[in-house]
C-alpha cells in the first residue's frame, strides 16, 4: 500500500476506534493521566506495528490487544500501584470489554443524540458539571443560581437523559 494511503487508512481506522481503545484502557488503569499517557504510547505502537494488521480484519479488536501490552508495561514501568492484578485478571476484563462494546456503542450514540436534543442551556449546564472541572458552588455563581437549584436542574436534565436514552435503546436507536 502507497505511504499515503496506509498513512489515511490508519488515521481512519483510528479516529473510529480510538474511543474503544481508551474506554478499555480505562477499564485496566482508573488515573485518567495514566490511561492519557498509555492511549499516547499506544497510538505510538499503533502505527509502528500497522504493516502486521491484518486489512479487513478487527482494527479494534487488534488496538486493544496491543493496549493491554502497553498496560501491563506501564504497570511494570511504573510500579505505582498498590494493588497488582494479574494478567489472568487482565485478559478477562479485555474479554469482558470486548464483549459489552457493541452495547456501550449504542448507549454512547443514544447519548450523543440525546444530548443534540437538549435545550442549549440543558447542554451547556452538562459541559459545566462534566466538563469543566468546577465545582457546583462555581457553576451556581456561573448560571446565577442557587447551588440548590444548580442541583436540581442538573437532577432534571440527567433523568430526560436517561429516558430519551431508554427509549431510543428500546426504539433501537431510531427514536
Amino acid at each position: 500500500m502507497p505511504s499515503a494511503q496506509r498513512t489515511r487508512e490508519f488515521v481512519r481506522l483510528l479516529t473510529q476506534n480510538e474511543r474503544k481503545v481508551y474506554s478499555f484502557i480505562l477499564s485496566m488503569v482508573p488515573n485518567l493521566a495514566d490511561a492519557d499517557e498509555i492511549l499516547q504510547e499506544t497510538n505510538v505502537r499503533l502505527w509502528e506495528q500497522f504493516d502486521k494488521f491484518e486489512p479487513g480484519t478487527d482494527f479494534a479488536a487488534w488496538a486493544r490487544t496491543i493496549a493491554r501490552y502497553m498496560v501491563m508495561a506501564f504497570r511494570t514501568r511504573t510500579g505505582r500501584e498498590r494493588v497488582h492484578f494479574s494478567d489472568t485478571f487482565l485478559r478477562v476484563v479485555a474479554d469482558e470489554m470486548a464483549a459489552i462494546e457493541p452495547e456501550m456503542d449504542q448507549q454512547r450514540e443514544a447519548l450523543d443524540a440525546c444530548l443534540k436534543t437538549l435545550p442549549t442551556h440543558s447542554r451547556q449546564l452538562i459541559d459545566l458539571v462534566y466538563t469543566g472541572g468546577l465545582s457546583m458552588k462555581d457553576i451556581a455563581g456561573r448560571i446565577g443560581k442557587s447551588v440548590a437549584a444548580t442541583y436540581k436542574a442538573t437532577a432534571r436534565v440527567r433523568t430526560a437523559l436517561y429516558h430519551c436514552i431508554e427509549n431510543r435503546l428500546n426504539a433501537g436507536g431510531h427514536a
